[in-house]
């Protein structure tokens, strides 16, 4: 019982404890920020089985989904309150109005109102509908209608020589209208707040099945437009996504066709370049102009997670972006509550989720605080990480083969040298062979993942080699203390892999590979 003790139970202690570490490592990490001025992601009380339609006006946020319309409102420290439930159906995939009373959408070709004394039909042959906080715009195939929320009244304002397909509406009523072009390209035209139309296009969109604009924002600051757009690409089954910038005086407008030009941005904690930015936004956080999106996330276990960002916008076209969001899955629809604070919607494969991010000390204090959401998070991880690390296993069976060669060709021509019970030559040579080995993966294994994810105790400067060193003392020791005299040569020499082999993958391995 001792013998195995040694020989099993202290290796079995240690790689507990080097696991415990890994938890405790992702306890800390779930308290940490995604940026020292952000809170961590926030739960906001509501969630839903059915994608959820988004509209937010100074009444509040409203959520529709599962036949009802939900509206919320915040505090500074993104405390919600739920102010009520309208038991209306919004049309899947198309816009609302909303002010928590009523309600405007296109339903079945007709563009409606309903509140709790019934529904009343505005127009008929409705086609398309677009609203902002304050405007509410709709259209029949060419032409183009506004309509006024408080008295429901509508007058035509424009014809344009195809169909309207899209009003992007900023709340000051300056609109950005996408007018058919072909079936595979559209114009933009620009309005005004008074609801002048440029009659020239300025500017040519993709609408093609495999590539097409999926969403834009605006800005018409100090007599200059600038415009993002998202735009979705299908190639070989693959989605991918970028974000173009359209840039122009108001006046020029339409004296010629604008070429966009592309927007790249890149993480200002890992020094990563985002990939897939999509869900652009125009927001002004802090009295700052900036930019809101989504991109792929470059947290540990967050491969595919799609995160929330925020670059401070300028003329450049390569921007520094901050992570924003904690949250684990898909986020997409960014709304900006106040000066300070996010909301957005977060998809886990089954479900919808609000999430939001404020920079609020009490809502920074708030989200800091270990729950038993925050201590699963950290299980949950360290759970993926060491899946991850068993990729290490295979990554090092390479490693083995060389003592494994030698020690069979020895068996094969002396195997005299096999018989004796201490421990001979053989097994040492074959064991300093196998620490030689991992020297030729570490430079591979230690890459910018590694230095952005692993804990301050594993990252120091030249850390690839005193950890190995570190490891290879470690499993010495073990097998000095632990080895069986009775196992020979090749019981030895594979005590000493085996332990140096988990060692490696539970101090070393976790943070080699994000394969989640």
């Amino acid at each position: 019982m001792r013998a195995k003790l040694k020989t099993f139970g202290i290796p079995i202690a240690i790689i507990l404890l080097l696991i415990g570490a890994l938890f405790f490592h992702q306890l800390l990490n779930v308290k940490q920020q995604p940026d020292p001025e952000w809170s961590r992601s926030i739960p906001l009380g509501y969630s839903t089985d059915e994608r959820p339609l988004v509209f937010y006006n100074q009444e509040g946020l409203f959520l529709a989904s599962n036949g009802k319309v939900d509206q919320y409102s915040f505090d500074d420290s993104l405390n919600p309150t739920k102010e009520g439930t309208l038991k209306t159906s919004v049309t899947r995939g198309q816009p609302f109005w909303t002010d928590g009373d009523k309600v405007i959408q296109v339903k079945d070709g007709q563009i409606i109102s309903s509140d709790t004394t019934g529904v009343k039909t505005i127009d008929d042959e409705v086609t398309g509908m677009g609203t902002s906080a304050n405007t509410i715009y709709y259209w029949k195939q060419e032409v183009l209608y506004s309509l006024s929320p408080d008295d429901l009244s509508s007058k035509e304002i424009y014809r344009f020589t195809d169909e309207v397909l899209e009003a992007y509406a900023g709340n000051d009523g300056s609109t950005v209208l996408q007018v058919r072009q072909d079936d595979t390209h559209s114009h933009l035209y620009y309005m005004d707040e008074g609801l002048q139309v440029v009659k020239n296009p300025f500017a040519i969109v993709n609408t093609a099945t495999n590539q097409h604009i999926n969403g834009l924002s605006f800005t018409n600051e100090n007599n200059q437009l600038t415009l993002l757009y998202n735009e979705e690409m299908r190639a070989q089954g693959t989605l991918s996504y970028k974000i173009l910038k359209l840039e122009t005086s108001i006046d020029d407008l339409g004296t010629s066709i604008l070429k966009p030009a592309k927007i790249e941005f890149t993480n200002e904690q890992s020094g990563f370049k985002l990939e897939s930015p999509r869900s652009v936004q125009f927001g002004d956080i802090d009295g700052n102009p900036s930019i809101l999106f989504t991109s792929e996330s470059h947290q540990v276990g967050g491969q595919n997670t799609i995160s929330l960002y925020i670059a401070p916008f300028s003329d450049s076209n390569q921007l520094m972006a901050k992570p924003v969001s904690t949250s684990k899955h898909f986020t997409y629809s960014p709304i900006q509550l106040s000066d300070k604070s996010i909301a957005w919607l977060d998809y886990g494969g089954d479900y919808y989720e609000l999430f939001g991010a404020s920079q609020d000390k009490q809502a920074i204090a708030k989200s800091t605080t270990w729950s038993k959401r925050s201590v699963k998070e950290a299980l949950n991880n360290s759970v993926l990480m060491l899946f991850s690390s068993l990729v290490t296993i295979l990554v090092s069976f390479y490693w083995i083969l060389p003592s494994l060669f030698v020690l069979i060709l020895l068996y094969m021509f002396k195997p005299n040298m096999f018989e004796k019970e201490e421990i001979n030559w053989v097994e040492y040579a074959s064991i300093i062979l196998f620490i030689l080995m991992p020297l030729t993966f570490i430079s591979k294994a230690m890459g910018d993942y590694f230095y952005f994810a692993a804990p301050g105790y594993l990252t120091f400067s030249g850390s690839e080699y005193v950890l190995l060193v570190i490891i290879s003392i470690l499993s010495a020791l073990l097998w000095k203390v632990g080895r069986d005299p009775d196992w020979g040569t090749f019981g030895g020499v594979f005590y000493f892999m085996g332990i140096y082999i988990l060692l490696y993958v539970t101090s070393i391995g976790p943070y080699i590979f994000n394969l989640f």
